[in-house]
């Protein structure tokens, strides 16, 4: 839309005339264009074909020349990724958990041992973004695997297929065999391949670097073996071929490829890397050629690099006529365009007097035409006294109120945008930038930050369950909102500037400034006041966290993980929280606050025998008991931890995996999320206790399990007896084969497992309870003294006498 001429600009326009009818003007132009095309074409032609023949063969020589220097900086590069993998599995294979005692293990009973296995594995994994999948085979003292999980192998095809790995090789070396692949497959391969080397010639297949264990030893029994990511690998591949285009592979010392990179594709790709491949010299360490295919010419660099069990060689080849193609385009086109001119000036030299000015004429037609509409008058009328620049004023004028406009809005927007950044701010995605470019965003923003001091506040409601007759559990958001609300306005009556964040989960922070000396003793006692404010209004509890004040920016971040690390010191009760970390030591402020074991122990039972009701009772008492003990947030949420582990460990024992169970949920981070004691209790009930239950009992056989209770009843009944399962069976009318069969599927435990179980439950409670000697609770609890000894130690670790110490201690 062409803008309005302001009523003030007004005048009347000149005629048009002299445009058209100005013969001497249009001569002046004609031989003045005319000029400076001649000028501009004769020594672009002489420009552009020097460049044409004699600077392209030049650039070809000195491009090849960069090319090799460029790429050996690249392939050394490719190589130290390469030998930092081998030596770090190295370094792993070598640990002393990889060792000779791996053989004597029990995956299943030492549960903790296999998880900082599997932990170790992942540990690996990650160290190195190439590496794809890192597993550990054993083959004594039985086929086990360590993959995402804890597995044993019974399919002889797949043992054979990861025996072979320990059978290959030295004690580490490079294959392409992928672990687990079928031995038909294998074989078919071997017949294709001559050559008895590991590398086979394929080169879609994927690298695997395979380390025997233990490290060191003549007769390894397992391997670590990790598989690289072959599309990560054919990306870093790729980095030796400059400006992402040509050809790039790796060649064994035999001269099959192992992997190609590159932007060909199908068979241009192959018969390219084959031609290049049979021109590459490998009885030398390093070289360049010139190669031409189907019309391009490559700039071919090729060096040796040598792995911990055999020689590669890279082999990289750009294409030199992408890198000439601009430049003859620039030269082929200097000469065109000056030809063009040469005949641009006479075909223009009549053109000119009418068509130099024709825009600026049509332009001032539709601003006049846009003056005359404002007027009413005709445009011939309208336009008598206003040439082209006052048209162009007003409409620069026009331009500068829109501008004002803008502005406006943007300042409406400024809350929005301030509080977007000091959220960045405090999250640590603006530590990048110097303490100089954080104080300049923040006086563009309208901060003052000139000789003032910034604290930061962090707020957390609770009691919000407790409320549920109020609010509905969808309505955090609101009620933070609303909170938000209200500390803005109780903040801007005492401090110049406040900012203050929402987080949308019932809790907020406030960015303070002021005077040192006045604004840590004016935080405090504007949070005791908002507190009760809060109160009134929302009926609702607070915790305030006050930090330290700073005269740096860049220490804001930190600042702000202090007063999340404190929250998780607030205690647990219903009441209102002032904490000052200048004033809070987090490291020795930690109450003693014992673990309810023996509410544990028989919550577990309850849960594993299927009494559910009874389990929600002992789960509510748990709560209780941690509850009255006064703990810190951070004390209930490690107990709560410490009860899920047990009840995961109790079905492992049952035969039932909590990953299966649970479909792969991470319930330790859902269960950290969690903050207040009836949501973590109502959280176990429907999430772990109920769903492990019902499966249990879906599980379980209908005709069975009275006959199962009534063998467990007569279990802790008779458990000091010589019980045995062959008594037990015939008192069913069973056998004991189908007794056992059953007992494992109802109760999740053998029969003779749930018999040491209550033995030893009694024996520990003696122990701790009573003077008795041990060899009087051996008989109590139906063992004799010597084999009480070794089958408590088996179980806890630990002798009677032992456990007994530590228990009194």
């Amino acid at each position: 839309m062409i803008p309005r001429l302001h009523p003030a600009r007004k005048k009347k326009l000149k005629p048009f005339g002299f445009i058209k009818g100005s013969s001497r003007k249009g001569r002046f132009y004609r031989k003045s264009l005319i000029t400076i095309l001649l000028i501009a074409s004769i020594p672009g032609l002489i420009t552009g074909m020097t460049m044409y023949w004699l600077v392209i063969g030049q650039m070809e020589k000195e491009f090849n020349r960069l090319h090799q220097n460029q790429i050996m900086n690249r392939a050394e590069n490719l190589a130290d990724q390469f030998s930092y993998m081998e030596l770090s599995l190295s370094h792993w294979a070598f640990e002393p958990r990889f060792g000779e005692e791996l053989k004597e293990m029990d995956y299943v009973y030492q549960f903790t041992e296999t998880v900082d296995i599997m932990k170790t594995l992942y540990v690996l994994q990650g160290s190195n973004p190439l590496i794809q999948k890192v597993e550990l085979y054993l083959n004594e003292p039985r086929p086990i695997l360590f993959n995402r999980s804890y597995s044993e192998l019974t399919d002889l095809s797949q043992i054979d297929s990861y025996n072979e790995y320990l059978r290959d090789g030295s004690h580490i070396y490079w294959t392409d065999r992928i672990p687990g692949q079928p031995l038909a497959e294998r074989e078919t391969k071997s017949a294709e391949d001559n050559s008895a080397h590991l590398l086979h010639t394929d080169p879609g297949e994927a690298l695997v670097l395979v380390h025997k264990i233990p490290g060191g030893s003549l007769s390894p029994f397992g391997a670590l073996i990790v598989k690289l990511d072959n599309k990560k690998v054919t990306n870093l591949l790729k980095t030796l071929t400059p400006y992402d285009q040509g050809s790039t592979f790796l060649m064994d010392q035999k001269g099959n490829i192992l992997l190609s990179g590159g932007d060909h594709e199908g068979s241009s790709s192959k018969q390219l890397n084959e031609k290049i491949r049979q021109k590459v010299d490998l009885s030398r360490d390093k070289g360049s050629l010139l190669y031409t295919f189907e019309g391009i010419s490559y700039s071919v660099s090729y060096g040796k690099m040598n792995r911990i069990d055999s020689n590669w060689f890279y082999v990289s080849a750009a294409p030199i006529t992408d890198i000439t193609a601009p430049l003859l385009s620039v030269s082929k086109g200097i000469v065109l365009m000056s030809t063009a001119g040469l005949l641009l000036a006479i075909l223009l030299s009549w053109l000119v007097s009418r068509r130099i000015y024709t825009p600026i004429e049509r332009l001032l037609r539709l601003l006049s035409a846009e003056s005359a509409g404002n007027t009413g008058n005709s445009p011939v009328v309208s336009a008598v006294n206003v040439d082209e620049f006052e048209l162009l004023e007003a409409q620069w004028n026009e331009l500068v109120m829109e501008r004002s406009t803008v502005r406006k809005r943007l300042e409406l927007q400024l809350p929005q945008l301030r509080n977007g950044y000091i959220m960045q701010l405090i999250q640590g995605h603006q530590s990048a930038h110097s303490e100089e470019d954080l104080r300049q965003r923040l006086e563009d923003l309208g901060f003052r930050v000139r000789d003032q001091q910034f604290l930061l506040v962090r707020l957390q409601l609770t009691g919000y369950s407790k409320l549920s007759g109020r609010f509905l559990e969808q309505d955090r958001g609101l009620v933070t909102l609303t909170v938000v609300n209200i500390i803005e306005e109780f903040a801007e009556q005492r401090f110049e500037q406040a900012c203050v964040l929402n987080f949308h989960d019932l809790s907020a922070a406030i960015l303070l400034t002021g005077e040192e000396e006045k604004l840590k003793s004016s935080v405090l006692e504007w949070s005791e006041e908002l507190m009760v404010v809060i109160n009134q209004i929302m009926k609702m509890n607070v915790t305030i966290m006050v930090g330290r004040p700073t005269s740096s920016v860049r220490d804001i971040p930190s600042l702000f993980m202090e007063l999340e690390q404190a929250e998780a010191f607030h205690s647990i009760e219903e009441l209102n929280q002032l904490l000052d970390l200048d004033h809070l030591t987090l490291a020795h402020d930690i109450e003693h606050s014992s673990y309810p074991f023996l509410i544990e122990r028989d919550l577990i039972h309850a849960i594993r025998t299927g009494k559910e009701e009874e389990a929600r009772d002992l789960l509510r008492e748990f709560v209780k008991q941690v509850t009255q003990r006064q703990c810190k947030i951070y004390q209930l949420q490690q107990m709560m931890l410490q009860l899920l582990a047990s009840m995961q460990y109790m079905m492992l024992q049952s035969g039932i995996p909590p990953y299966e169970l649970f479909s792969g949920r991470n319930l330790y981070d859902e269960l950290a999320q969690l903050r207040e004691p009836l949501q973590i209790e109502a959280w176990l009930k429907s999430e772990v206790i109920t769903p492990f239950i019902t499966f249990m009992e879906e599980r379980s056989h209908s005709g069975l399990k009275p006959a199962v209770e009534r063998t467990m009843e007569r279990i802790d009944q008779q458990y000091m007896t010589d019980i045995s399962l062959e008594a037990c069976a015939d008192l069913e009318d069973m056998t004991p084969y189908a007794l056992s069969k059953a007992f494992k599927q109802v109760a999740g435990i053998n029969f003779i497992d749930y018999v040491t179980f209550r033995r030893m439950d009694k024996a520990k409670r003696l122990l701790r309870e009573s003077d008795l000697k041990i060899n009087e609770i051996a008989d109590q609890v139906g063992y004799q003294h010597s084999y009480f000894n070794r089958i408590f130690k088996k179980q806890e670790g630990l002798t009677p006498g032992q456990y007994r110490e530590q228990w009194n201690r």
